[in-house]
């Protein structure tokens, strides 16, 4: 086995007229995690090695430090590795564990339209006043049943109450929440979804289809702002009630959340243009009901603070 340093000092011999290679050279002789990787695979390595890739071992000294004194690096949110390919050390980078957190999330986290605030929503930040403390105690509850791998069905929530009162911001943060723990969720703003699909009526868009397809199958489905879009039977009927249809019968924990309660919700939805259909709205509502645990929320709007 060569020794590293002899190997080093032939280099910095050839390049002795040149002062910044000869500082390389120097540094990369000086790093242990350089020296465990020659001693650990020096067999893999072709002769010339280190000598064609010292800047790509110098590159891996230079952002390895930079984490270590907190300074900005290439790639942040991840570190260099050494590797080999085709016989000469290579720098790969490796997601931290706050980043392969961040990764996770975006695969197992769906959401559309919703604000952006909602991507930082944090259940351990929130305010636990008199208003959200029942609210906030059952998403909890949810969360730890989700977590711990109950297969049984679990009832989601039926947030009501007015505006700016934080029911998105809680049920962001526990859509945050799941996708951390490698949970599927989808987080829906359903007057935008309905409005985007009204759209599509004179050509096909098969991006939303596969939302409406999701929105159906997803394991955790929230349903943000019912109630607030221009109600028509096709976007009662043909869109949420296949959207609830499938939930029960699948028992797909759901959640929703609405300035109207219950009892405002099934008059909302027994009126369109067509005339009031009390009958189609109670059917929806036995769907909401099965779904859903009704929470009322209250406090100051949120929204109007400076």
């Amino acid at each position: 086995m060569q020794n590293l340093s002899e190997v080093l000092q032939q280099f910095q011999k050839q390049y002795a007229n040149k002062a910044n290679l000869a500082e390389i050279i120097e540094s990369i002789g000086q790093d242990d995690d350089i020296r465990t990787f020659w001693n650990a695979h020096q067999n893999d390595l072709k002769s010339d090695a280190f000598q064609l890739k010292m800047g790509d071992l110098y590159e891996f000294i230079q952002q390895k430090n930079k984490i270590a004194a907190g300074e900005k690096t290439l790639y942040p949110g991840y570190y260099p590795q050494l590797t080999i390919e085709k016989g000469y050390p290579l720098v790969h980078y490796v997601a931290d564990e706050n980043t392969r957190q961040q990764l996770m999330q975006r695969r197992k986290l769906t959401a559309y339209k919703m604000p952006k605030a909602i991507q930082d929503a944090d259940l351990q930040t929130l305010i636990q006043d008199n208003g959200r403390m029942t609210a906030l105690a059952e998403v909890v509850d949810i969360l730890s049943q989700k977590i711990s791998g109950k297969t049984d069905f679990i009832q989601g929530l039926y947030l009501s109450g007015d505006f700016g009162i934080g029911k998105t911001y809680l049920m962001g943060a526990l859509a945050n929440a799941l996708a951390a723990n490698n949970i599927e969720v989808m987080l829906l703003h359903f007057p935008s979804f309905i409005s985007d699909l009204k759209g599509t009526f004179d050509h096909k868009d098969e991006s939303l289809d596969e939302l409406l397809t999701k929105a159906k199958t997803v394991s955790n489905l929230i349903l943000d702002d019912i109630g607030a879009d221009t109600l028509t039977s096709w976007s009662r009927d043909a869109i949420l009630g296949i959207i609830l249809e499938y939930r029960m019968q699948n028992e797909l924990t759901t959640f929703f959340t609405s300035n109207f309660d219950m009892i405002g919700l099934e008059s909302y939805l027994a009126q369109t243009k067509d005339g009031v259909e009390p009958v189609k709205s109670a059917r929806l509502m036995q769907r909401i009901k099965y779904l859903a645990k009704p929470v009322q929320m209250t406090g100051k709007n949120r929204r109007l603070d400076i």
